[in-house]
């Protein structure tokens, strides 16, 4: 016997299993050097004992170190790996590891007996295991998986595994639980086909729109989303904006992103209307101003406009909440030709001094719009809101006007710096902002 392996023996007995596991690292490390095959090696089977008698009595680490061996050890180490993780006597975390040793041995032997674990095993915890196991093997468990299908007790399991496999193998067998008794066993399917391009998915999707089950609704949505570029073909517009008013608000939510998406002004009039709807809570409505700015029409920015001069849009405490989204979508278009009317409409709603303009964190998220849009035309009504008392906005104005054009920025700072006939406040302001310009 190999003395590597004779010094692991004696680190068995006395149970150091790291130590163990450095001898047994040493001893393929040695085997590899020497070009000697340990398949044909008389110390395999001792070499495999030792790991085998880690795995059952090691702490997590050194199962894990433990782990990585069993590759080299090869195919001599799925009977005795089989032997344990059928075993219903030991505890759930060693089978566990030993189901991810079994993943490396994608045979037929390990993927009938992970099948049967699902069929017959009575830990439902360890059938999950085989189930995920079965996953990782990818196509090559399609098939199997497949078969499991047909039984109700392991029609889940099979089908989450499916779902997990990133394979177009996977499409034929979840097609055919899209109509399954089991919501779990739809809605998996829905989910994990939407990551698929395929002319069979479409009318699936469709049809699962009017699903009983909020949650396959709301992963129609999300697939459909996907086919945003088909929308005129498709009638997406139509097909979805009943759904903007489910009764479950998360296929709502879904709904108005995927509107968002398609970018249409047919599909901004929706978001609009469920907007101007004051019975739509305010976390629906945040999530349909973000939709609406990702339009990025001429339709798209006069509905913002609309919406940020709408005093009844929300409820008085929810009013600085929504119109700084409103604020921020507009500082986000990223069309050059729809940039000047979104900073028109900002300063236009800075002017107004409406009451929200009172929040600090609307007034910044205003300024910093203003910043991102870039337009020249801020330059003067940026430089006003130095005179403010919070230090926060005059930060926030000094980066704004670095993004419009510093150098004009700057010189106008100077400028207005050496005049006599400006409010006391604002010069304050003006010679803070020249002394942080270079700071």
């Amino acid at each position: 016997m190999s003395n590597i392996l004779e010094q692991a023996k004696i680190a068995s007995q006395e149970k150091n299993w790291s130590l163990v596991n450095q001898y047994l690292q040493k001893f393929f490390l040695a085997s590899q050097n020497t070009h000697v095959d340990v398949l044909e090696n008389a110390d395999l089977d001792v070499a495999l004992d030792l790991a085998i008698t880690v795995l059952k009595n090691g702490d997590f680490q050194e199962k894990w170190d433990i782990y990585k061996l069993f590759k080299q050890i090869g195919k001599p180490a799925i009977a005795p790996l089989i032997e344990i993780i059928q075993d219903e006597n030991l505890d759930l975390e060693k089978r566990w590891f030993v189901a991810r040793i079994l993943a490396d041995f994608n045979s037929d032997e390990v993927r009938e007996v992970l099948k049967n674990i699902i069929i017959s095993s009575e830990t439902e915890d360890l059938q999950e295991i085989a189930a995920d196991t079965l996953a990782v093997l990818g196509d090559s468990a399609v098939d199997i998986l497949t078969d499991l299908l047909a039984n109700p007790d392991s029609r889940l399991l099979a089908t989450k595994a499916l779902a997990k496999i990133n394979s177009p193998s996977t499409i034929t067998p979840l097609l055919n639980l899209v109509k399954d008794g089991n919501d779990e066993v739809r809605k998996t399917a829905i989910t994990a086909l939407s990551n698929y391009h395929d002319s069979r998915l479409l009318f699936v999707l469709i049809s699962a729109l009017k699903d009983t089950v909020a949650q396959v609704r709301k992963e129609a949505v999300i697939g459909l989303s996907a086919y945003a570029n088909l929308h005129q073909e498709l009638g997406l517009v139509e097909l979805l904006q009943p759904l903007l008013w489910d009764i479950n608000f998360e296929v709502c939510q879904q709904v108005a992103l995927a509107m968002g998406k398609i970018g249409t002004n047919t599909a901004a009039t929706a978001l609009f209307e469920l907007l101007k709807t004051t019975t739509v809570p305010v976390f629906l409505k945040l999530d349909a101003v973000r939709a609406l700015g990702w339009v990025e029409t001429q339709v798209s920015v006069e509905y913002l406009q609309s919406l940020l001069g709408d005093n009844c849009l929300v409820a008085v405490e929810h009013q600085p909440q929504i119109v700084n989204e409103i604020i921020t979508v507009l500082g986000k278009i990223e069309r050059q030709e729809l940039k000047p009317k979104a900073t028109e409409i900002l300063i236009e709603f800075l002017r107004s001094n409406n009451s929200v303009l009172e929040s600090v964190r609307v007034k910044n998220s205003l300024i910093l719009a203003l910043g991102y849009l870039g337009d020249i035309c801020a330059l003067d009504y940026l430089i006003q809101l130095l005179e403010e008392d919070d230090a926060s906005v005059r930060l926030h104005c000094i980066a704004a006007l670095k993004q419009l054009d510093p150098e004009i920025a700057y010189q106008q700072l100077i400028y207005l710096s050496q005049k006599s006939n400006i409010k006391s406040e604002l010069k304050t302001g003006i010679s803070t902002a020249i002394a942080e310009w270079n700071y």
